[in-house]
């Protein structure tokens, strides 16, 4: 078993079991868990932390690797959006934005224009799209779904090739796929109380896979055979 493939089963095993201990655990407990400032809510800051140190250290070492660039700015951003900027840390206020914002914080995606929008149903419409969390999805599920994808069109493996895009391999993708298939699969079948755990813990589970992407790809795999590998 090579080193990617114990990174994924690792990856594959924490998300499953990530999915079914909200699933089956208590709703009081996995809604404490989950709570605003939670262990939930803290562990997706730290796998925006260290993702983004580890991007950084690649940049550093090779200032050409503009994929780990672009990843710095983007672990940047979502580590800041999922701490309202370290708000609560440094004791500091901006009632402008607060006052905008759906849960009185410092950041973007709480604002009020970017709330709700549902994508099911008789609440879909096309303006949904571009509600914070939506675009969020979009941007996750196009990058790990949908890039590699068109990576396989000569043209624009030749535009990718200048950012030194590296595209994540079959394993990575399933093991992705199987985990939030999952997660969705089991949310209309639970109380509000776990629903909402689930989806507290499904944005746990995007930093997570994103940090997993960047140890294998971008820190530890890119001048590896395997960090090239393709779908």
């Amino acid at each position: 078993m090579d080193r990617n493939q114990k990174i994924f089963l690792g990856a594959f095993i924490f998300g499953i079991f990530s999915v079914l201990f909200i699933w089956f655990g208590e709703p009081a407990f996995v809604s404490r868990i989950t709570r605003e400032d939670g262990e939930v809510e803290n562990l997706t800051a730290v796998f925006y932390l260290i993702a983004f140190i580890l991007c950084l250290l690649s940049f550093v070492k090779d200032r050409k690797f503009y994929l780990a660039l672009i990843w710095v700015f983007l672990c940047f951003v979502f580590l800041g959006e999922e701490t309202s900027w370290f708000q609560r840390l440094f004791k500091y206020s901006v009632p402008t934005i607060e006052e905008m914002n759906a849960q009185d914080e410092f950041n973007i995606h709480n604002l009020d224009v970017f709330q709700g929008g549902g994508i099911l149903g008789d609440s879909f419409s096309f303006s949904s799209l571009l509600k914070s969390q939506n675009l969020f999805r979009l941007g996750f599920f196009g990058y790990f779904l949908i890039l590699p994808l068109l990576n396989l069109i000569p043209k624009i493996k030749n535009i990718l090739k200048k950012i030194r895009y590296v595209s994540p391999d079959k394993r990575f993708i399933i093991c992705l796929l199987i985990v939030f298939v999952l997660s969705f699969a089991l949310a209309p079948y639970v109380e509000p109380k776990v629903k909402s755990a689930l989806a507290e813990t499904r944005e746990m589970l995007y930093s997570f896979f994103i940090f997993i992407y960047v140890l294998s790809y971008i820190y530890v795999g890119k001048n590896s055979k395997q960090s090239h590998a393709t779908v």
